[in-house]
């Protein structure tokens, strides 16, 4: 599921591009604000055409998504029908449209792409791409605080993946029970540990018995070379999960805190 972006929407967005001549720094000051949590996912506090939701910072999703409930409420324009395949292979009928404003901490967007989202219940959203390739967040786990456009000296201090955004979500090689497994989703919007492609599996040191990984199998993952193991569990697809060779969350109990700075084509983390 993708939506584009126009170019007039980042020349209207004011102040969130990189500055000119500074190579990965963001002209916009830093701006802290409370963070709720649905369950163990970061949400922020935002206005949609008026009306306060809280958006969930999800990097799985490839959009701006809000339920069909939220839609309604606030108004929305449905337009042409787009098909969502979730990790599962369901597909769900989603809807375009586009939010007339989105405010978060005093920053404004208008005519912002979206999709609603047959497959959201109540008033759940999700900012995705559109919204981290334009805000570049740091999400502070422990001390549920969200930093919108953090300094990169901030960011430096991390630890940083590079990631492949291609298809407006963030993939990397991932350890897997101590093997590297390619194409792997990074998303901090999913709950409850993971998904495999079972061509994948073949690449551990030692697969489970069965066909695969059994959903509610323990692996244990490692973002980066150096990272604490966390264990989750996992189940595997005999598809790839929304195409990928898997789809891991980020937060892991060994995450601190988590930077998506898209701009920089990476996702940095304190363990």
């Amino acid at each position: 599921m993708k939506a584009t972006l126009t170019a007039a929407l980042l020349l209207l967005f004011l102040g969130l591009a990189r500055a000119s001549g500074v190579a990965g720094e963001f002209v916009h000051s830093p701006v802290t604000i409370s963070s709720g949590l649905d369950m163990s996912r970061a949400t922020i506090p935002v206005d949609v055409n008026g009306r306060r939701y809280a958006c969930v910072l999800d990097t799985g999703t490839s959009a701006v998504l809000v339920s069909q409930s939220m839609a309604q409420t606030v108004g929305l324009i449905a337009e042409a029908p787009v098909d969502e395949v979730s990790p599962d292979g369901l597909h769900y009928a989603d809807q375009h449209t586009h939010l007339e404003r989105l405010a978060v901490a005093g920053l404004l967007m208008r005519d912002v792409p979206a999709l609603i989202s047959s497959k959201l219940r109540g008033d759940t959203m999700l900012c995705g791409y559109d919204f981290f390739a334009q805000i570049p967040t740091l999400i502070d786990r422990d001390r549920q605080l969200v930093t919108l456009f953090p300094s990169i000296a901030t960011l430096d201090r991390m630890r940083c993946l590079p990631v492949d955004l291609k298809a407006r979500v963030p993939t990397a090689r991932v350890r897997v029970d101590g093997a590297w497994v390619d194409d792997v989703v990074l998303d901090s919007g999913m709950v409850g540990g993971g998904a495999l492609w079972n061509g994948a599996v073949s690449a551990l040191p030692q697969a489970p018995p069965g066909i695969g990984l059994a959903c509610g199998y323990g692996a244990y993952i490692g973002l980066f070379d150096g990272s604490p193991p966390s264990q989750i569990p996992l189940c595997t697809s005999s598809q790839r999960p929304d195409g990928y060779n898997g789809i891991v969350e980020t937060n892991l109990p060994s995450v601190h805190a988590l930077a998506v700075d898209y701009p920089n084509r990476r996702l940095c983390f304190s363990v």
